[in-house]
Formats: C-alpha cells, sequence, structure tokens
C-alpha cells in the first residue's frame, strides 16, 4: 500500500521536473528505490498510463535501481526528453 504513495509522488516529481524542464516526452527515467520496494518499470509506465500522460510511452526507457536506501523512498536520478 505504501508503494501506492511512493507511485504517485513520483508521478507528481516527474511531472513538475517535466514542466519545469519543457519536457514533453521521456526518453530515459532512472530511478532509484529501496531493495524491498514494489516500484517497477511496469508500475511506473501503468501509473502514467492511467494518468493519461504523454510523458511516457513506448520510446521511454525506465531503468530502477533497487538499493539500500530509507525504506519508502525514491530518487530521481536522471530524466532524459524532448523539449517542447
Amino acid at each position: 500500500m505504501h508503494d501506492t504513495f511512493l507511485n504517485q509522488n513520483l508521478y507528481e516529481s516527474i511531472v513538475n521536473l517535466c514542466k519545469e524542464s519543457s519536457i514533453e516526452r521521456i526518453l530515459k527515467l532512472v530511478i532509484t528505490v529501496h531493495t524491498h520496494s514494489h516500484i517497477s518499470e511496469e508500475s511506473i509506465r501503468e501509473h502514467f498510463m492511467d494518468r493519461n500522460s504523454k510523458l511516457i510511452g513506448a520510446w521511454t526507457n525506465i531503468v530502477v535501481h533497487k538499493k539500500e536506501i530509507e525504506p519508502l523512498t525514491a530518487t530521481i536520478e536522471q530524466i532524459d526528453g524532448e523539449k517542447k
């Protein structure tokens, strides 16, 4: 259940970062989460699709690193995209 909140927070942060940087399509997204997190490439794609976001699609390479960081946190390591 807590990963649901983390997924939503990630979504909001990514959308805001892309808006600030005028990115309209994400080509590569790299995220680090705790080793026991259920956040995955599939869950991120699904979350964006459920919200009809055009930032992430078949063109997006999503990499999720799992490391011993604080539980229920995530770090957005990299966003590469196409600008408006």
